[in-house]
């Protein structure tokens, strides 16, 4: 079983307790909007308790995409809540994930961030507040670069079998801890199934291998 925790002792549990302890009550701005340029909406998810998660950029709905398929996701939230990290006299650094990811190893946030973005010098100095801040927490922490995708194989092949995948009526909760969490079993062919499978085990492969890098190498990763 891939395990991408196995350095790290803290609970599901424990981590979303300190989750908690830096969450901020300052009120969340609304990120679906009918307005502007940006590609906004909601994704069809059956690891969202409400069946769909909302994305705010096509990068954003890529990563979803890719934790839809992943067989090792169990539960995906977007823009779950604001933290806030304080640096002494310094003003407070506030952050809202991209995505809250409960795994069948641990909870982890997530971050999708384009490359011109952490090329700003006080982008970078944000990010790495927020990692920082999260390491002491001892809250897993990934970064996709757009760049990541870019590059990725498996991109199309992942979109092209959302498409196709038949959507079941009921039993959403159910099927999240399933052979193939993701998938009913018994609305697909067993040739989908095998396409599926194949396709998670490369998006856990591109997650696994996100996970080692730290907030260092991913700024190096944009440059």
């Amino acid at each position: 079983m891939l395990n991408i925790f196995m350095s790290r002792r803290k609970s599901a549990e424990q981590i979303y307790e300190a989750i908690q302890n830096l969450i901020s009550d300052r009120k969340q701005r609304r990120v679906v909007t009918p307005g502007g340029r940006r590609v906004r909406g909601h994704f069809p998810s059956l690891k969202s308790e409400t069946r769909k998660t909302r994305f705010e950029s096509g990068l954003e709905l890529s990563v979803l995409e890719i934790l839809e398929v992943a067989k090792f996701v169990r539960n995906v939230k977007t823009h779950p809540y604001t933290l806030r990290f304080d640096h002494g006299e310094e003003k407070p650094t506030y952050y809202t994930p991209d995505f809250e990811v409960l795994t069948a190893d641990g909870l982890m946030l997530i971050e999708a961030k384009g490359v011109p973005y952490l090329r700003d010098p006080k982008e970078v100095t944000r990010h790495q507040q927020i990692a920082r801040g999260l390491k002491r927490s001892g809250i897993p922490f990934v970064t996709v670069l757009s760049s990541d995708l870019a590059e990725w194989p498996c991109a199309k092949v992942v979109t092209d079998l959302l498409k196709e995948r038949p959507w079941p009526r009921y039993g959403t909760r159910a099927l999240v801890g399933g052979a193939l969490p993701g998938l009913d079993l018994e609305l697909c062919t067993d040739d989908f199934a095998r396409r599926w499978a194949a396709a998670a085990k490369e998006c856990d492969a591109l997650l696994a291998r996100l996970m080692k890098r730290g907030p260092d190498e991913t700024i190096a990763a944009a440059r």
